[in-house]
């Protein structure tokens, strides 16, 4: 049995994933790291703090909230390293973001699935959104 040849192919191929995961998250780790010492962040996160808030999140989150939503997931993990958020934000960001994520790339497949692509992604967006709240909610009640 050749042992070699899977090997090889699957290094190649997880090589080319770290590579397309690592063009994304290093940039947008980078820009998150420069407005963070600028002061950026702080602006952003004033502005944001209020819609942030009724999800028990900080105003920066919304960054992370924004990419994740437009970009994809590996862009939000990136925004959201340097910001240093406790494990409950953590926790109440990737449950909003495993529901509705990468809409830019996903809401044109499923454009093509003959499904309307609109509705469905309002339907995502305002489920992700609800479940925030519904998450802080129960959080505040059991802690």
């Amino acid at each position: 049995m050749d042992f070699v040849t899977p090997f090889k192919t699957g290094l190649k191929k997880g090589f080319s994933v770290t590579l397309a995961i690592m063009k994304v998250v290093i940039p947008c780790y980078i820009i998150i790291e420069f407005i963070k010492h600028a002061g950026i962040i702080d602006i952003i996160g004033r502005i944001f703090k209020p819609f942030m808030g009724i999800f028990g999140l900080p105003g920066e989150a919304a960054l992370a909230l924004i990419a994740g939503y437009l970009v994809n997931l590996y862009a939000a993990i990136a925004i959201l390293t340097p910001l240093g958020l406790p494990a409950k934000d953590i926790t109440i960001i990737a449950l909003m973001l495993g529901i509705s994520h990468s809409l830019t790339v996903e809401t044109p497949i499923t454009r093509q699935t003959g499904v309307n692509a609109w509705l469905l992604t309002l339907v995502r967006i305002v489920v992700s959104l609800a479940s925030g709240v519904g998450l802080n909610l129960v959080w505040t009640l059991f802690s």
